[in-house]
């Protein structure tokens, strides 16, 4: 039970900093102006999010993609965490593993890209404060579900690498646990 409590508390964290994100964004007539126009290589601000294997982005990406214009960040986090509040269709999480898993089952994971992003988010973590955060297993749990859930937009490539995340992110929480334990007392 702990788990699915650390990893609730952690994607509603990352929801309010989504929705804080986006707000900001969408706010600034410059800025929210730009996120749905394609640069010169063809992808729009958006797009680059949903390239990224980290939970932010992906949930940010969800955010802008979902908001039709300026918005307060309540506003944003409410339809986020509606979005997220169920769970998603058993038949479209399955679409998404078959699609990763489809023609680049013999490819293997990219475990080194996870390394790198699982030592960013490690880092991340360390800098944060709350309990939560700093426990990496939480971000495991996290991949785990998000890797391959429907509601967010990555790319096979991008869900092949969150889902080499979830053994990265483990084996780092397992490597941190003294110091975590340390840093708790």
């Amino acid at each position: 039970m702990k788990t699915i409590t650390g990893q609730q508390c952690l994607l509603d964290h990352l929801i309010v900093g989504a929705a804080r994100r986006a707000s900001a964004m969408l706010n600034d007539p410059n800025q929210a102006a730009g996120l749905r126009t394609p640069s010169d290589c063809g992808l729009t601000p958006i797009d680059r999010l949903e390239y990224s294997a980290l939970a932010e982005d992906q949930l940010l990406a969800v955010a802008l993609r979902t908001s039709a214009g300026p918005a307060q960040p309540e506003t944003i986090e409410a339809a986020l965490d509606c979005l997220f509040g169920e769970p998603p269709m058993r038949v479209a999480v399955e679409a998404q593993r078959h699609a990763a898993f489809g023609p680049f089952a013999s490819a293997g994971l990219p475990i080194e890209r996870a390394w790198e992003t699982g030592a960013e988010i490690s880092r991340r973590a360390r800098q944060q404060e709350r309990e939560p955060l700093r426990d990496l297993m939480n971000y495991a749990d996290l991949y785990r579900d998000l890797w391959c859930d429907p509601r967010i937009a990555a790319p096979i490539s991008v869900r092949r690498e969150m889902l080499a995340l979830v053994s990265v992110l483990s084996a780092l929480a397992r490597s941190n646990e003294p110091e975590l334990q340390e840093a708790s007392a």
